[in-house]
């Protein structure tokens, strides 16, 4: 977890600094996560799995919320 600098956490929203160039893929396994449970924001925008994360970018980790009728 030294790529990563935890800027936030509120409860289900945690919110992390990257300090290397890594993909979304790999933030997931450092962070030991699921990528079927959460969606991911880099800089405010919806990426994929295979999105590379530039350094210094905003990252926030969402979970993702079912349910319905």
């Amino acid at each position: 977890m030294e790529h990563l600098q935890k800027m936030q956490s509120t409860g289900s929203l945690k919110s992390y600094r990257v300090k290397t160039s890594r993909t979304v893929s790999d933030l997931l396994k450092d962070l030991k996560l699921e990528s079927k449970f959460f969606a991911i924001l880099v800089n405010g925008k919806k990426v994929d799995l295979n999105d590379k994360i530039e350094t210094n970018s905003e990252i926030v980790i969402l979970p993702r919320i079912a349910g319905g009728y």
